[in-house]
């Protein structure tokens, strides 16, 4: 009762947090046991992200050292959480995952959905570490007990961060096609080992079918530069939305691909391209600017009417927005401060700083709420107040990427005016930048 009580709430938390879609949620059939199988990136948030879609109860594991407490093992229980121990909690806690094993092949019987990570660790980085074969076990032990009579899908998951433990930035999930553990019966059946290793490697292949992937940690770096500086224009080109985060995380893919490609067969280029890249946006920061605001489409929209407008939407705009800063931020405010001096391991930031901040968030609206009833004891003015706030906490949202938008535009204008030489130059160097990315996209897509 307790998970479909809050489940409206943190999701509406949960948008707020990042922007936030999905493919393939009808690869989720609800008449059949199924394990989801996502890539781990973020601790908390990511079983979250996906019970979330899901019109089903998920059940999800979580490491074992944090059920220790009787009250924290009844609060994870009611949000449908369960331990599941890992290698460095000791070989003694690791007998423990008898019982959840037996839990698990207990749930995929009665046709439930499960949550397993086959990495066995949390990473932020965009990648998939080596699966374990925690994940293969299970569900072959479960069509074992019921000489496979059950046809227990695994769906292999891709949870697409564009930055993970940023507030507002980007997730894209991307959910496969099922395998059917029934499909592998006579391979089990002849060779037990062998089956579980096959499966684990194909679905390996297929989590990373689902992700945007990078093999080598030291492209990191060029693959956001390129984002940034390549991304619209290439989505432009195609007549895409730009603000689609499915044409977004699809374009990503191609991009990652690309750098892969040439990272194996022409390190050199890798290498100028990650030069290049990382001197010009090195150049453009150090200038108080963001590559956005020189693309040729947004020069050619700067004139007089557009800074009247640009102009107005700040005289205008402000107010409100400092007052739904005031109504709104405060506890996220708190939530980022504890987060950033208490949380030292980043793929747990987010967690902490989303979830505290959702939690101080509904203290703070009830303290609002319960001063403007004794102080107004009006039901008009406290409906009014109790709606305005969440509203104007959307505004801000919505206004803050808009005035660093127009503040950058306004930089840029002083620039022109002071220093007309340097923006020549940037602009210059981006061109020169944009033809190399497009000359490695042409020849990589000519490759294939």
């Amino acid at each position: 009762m307790f998970y479909w009580l809050i489940k409206p709430f943190v999701f509406t938390f949960f948008r707020v947090f990042y922007k936030y879609d999905y493919k393939g949620i009808e690869n989720i059939p609800y008449d059949q046991p199924v394990v989801l199988a996502p890539n781990h990136v973020n601790a908390f948030i990511d079983p979250i992200a996906l019970a979330l879609l899901s019109q089903k109860k998920v059940r999800f594991f979580a490491r074992g050292d944090v059920f220790k407490g009787k009250i924290a093992r009844t609060i994870l229980n009611a949000l449908s959480i369960s331990p599941m121990y890992r290698i460095q909690e000791g070989y003694a806690e690791i007998k423990k995952n008898d019982k959840t094993f037996e839990e698990c092949r207990q749930r995929l019987s009665a046709n439930e959905i499960i949550l397993l990570f086959p990495e066995a660790i949390c990473v932020q980085e965009r990648r998939l570490r080596p699966l374990k074969k925690g994940l293969a076990r299970v569900v072959f032990q479960t069509e074992e007990t019921l000489n496979f009579s059950k046809d227990v899908l695994v769906i292999p998951v891709g949870l697409n961060y564009t930055a993970a433990y940023k507030f507002r930035s980007k997730l894209f999930i991307d959910i496969g096609k099922p395998i059917s553990v029934k499909e592998y019966e006579a391979r089990f059946k002849e060779d037990k080992v062998k089956a579980i290793n096959e499966f684990t490697k194909m679905l390996e292949y297929k989590m990373q079918q689902q992700m945007v992937v990078l093999n080598n940690t030291d492209n990191d770096k060029l693959f956001v530069s390129i984002e940034e500086i390549y991304m619209y224009q290439c989505l432009k080109d195609k007549n895409q939305g730009v603000t689609n985060l499915q044409h977004s995380y699809e374009g990503s893919k191609h991009l990652a691909q690309m750098i892969n490609h040439y990272d194996e067969n022409n390190p050199e280029l890798t290498t100028s391209l990650r030069d290049h890249t990382a001197e010009y946006i090195r150049r453009v920061r150090a200038n108080g600017l963001r590559d956005h605001l020189l693309r040729p489409d947004s020069i050619e929209k700067n004139n007089i009417w557009r800074f009247i407008g640009d102009y107005l939407l700040i005289y205008l705009g402000m107010p409100l927005y400092a007052i739904g800063l005031l109504m709104n931020y405060p506890p996220y405010f708190a939530a980022k401060k504890f987060s950033d001096a208490k949380i030292k391991n980043i793929e747990f930031y987010a967690s902490v700083y989303a979830n505290l901040g959702m939690i101080l968030w509904g203290i703070y609206y009830a303290i609002q709420i319960l001063t403007i009833a004794l102080v107004f004891r009006n039901w008009i003015v406290l409906g009014v107040y109790a709606a305005l706030a969440p509203l104007l906490g959307y505004f801000c949202l919505w206004y803050y990427p808009v005035k660093e938008k127009i503040f950058g535009r306004w930089r840029l204008f002083r620039m022109v005016r002071k220093e007309k030489h340097i923006v020549k130059e940037l602009i210059a160097e981006r061109n020169t930048v944009i033809s190399e990315i497009e000359a490695a996209m042409k020849g990589y897509f000519g490759s294939l």
